[in-house]
């Protein structure tokens, strides 16, 4: 598949893509819900929220435990809290997918630029990557409150490709959600999904991605030399 012909640059998703951080965000969503006397959250629910960003996350949690019609100052405060608290565990639990370290390190090797391109707020990013030994890959990180839009917009994308210098054709977006998707297709950038992170529950082949991986040592496996 790619090993006939790779791209020239890669452009990474964090989380669900490189980074399980299910677990943190986990235990900060729930430190703020019990400081609103709300009910704790499962991982397992809190997975299928994960991909637009804290905002999006948050929502989703006031909409599952209070239904519609909420004050917005119900999700502003618990947004507040949740970023409070997830930057003091921004890395306790959180950990790379297998294969990530031995990927990167093989495509810097290899000379490919990287760039990193999440919907997390970018405060959280470089302590993240730092905590777990990735931040000297890429040579940009973009958050979700970096640009004026994140993904789905394609505008992340086209300006992590003029930042490689590379047409957005001539690189390869590696992602695991809709966002990632989307993105990629109106950035006319070819899109790499995972089914290892967190679709959502969309049906990634329904989507029709240019390549479709069950995990990313998968795509270790296609660019390491034979």
């Amino acid at each position: 598949m790619l090993s006939a012909a790779l791209p020239k640059a890669f452009v990474f998703d964090l989380d669900g893509t490189l980074v399980d951080s299910v677990p943190d965000l986990t235990w900060a969503l729930n430190a703020a819900l019990k400081e609103m006397q709300l009910a704790q959250m499962a991982q397992a629910q809190v997975r299928s929220w994960v991909g637009n960003g804290s905002v999006k996350l948050v929502q989703r949690a006031v909409l599952h435990l209070l239904g519609e019609g909420v004050a917005d100052s119900v999700n502003m405060d618990l947004h507040d809290g949740f970023l409070k608290h997830y930057k003091t565990a921004v890395c306790q639990h959180s950990c790379l997918y297998p294969g990530v370290m031995a990927l990167l390190t093989q495509l810097q090797q290899r000379n490919y630029p990287m760039v990193l391109v999440t919907n997390k707020p970018f405060a959280f990013v470089p302590p993240l990557l730092k905590a777990l030994g990735i931040e000297h890959f890429f040579s940009l990180m973009l958050g979700g409150d970096s640009l004026e839009e994140k993904k789905p917009s394609p505008q992340p994308l086209l300006h992590a490709a003029k930042h490689l210098s590379q047409s957005p054709q001539d690189c390869l977006m590696v992602g695991d959600s809709l966002s990632d998707f989307k993105s990629a297709r109106a950035a006319n950038m070819p899109i790499l999904l995972l089914e290892q992170g967190y679709n959502q529950g969309v049906n990634l082949p329904d989507l029709k991605p240019d390549y479709l991986l069950a995990d990313i040592n998968q795509l270790l496996g296609l660019i390491k030399p034979i």
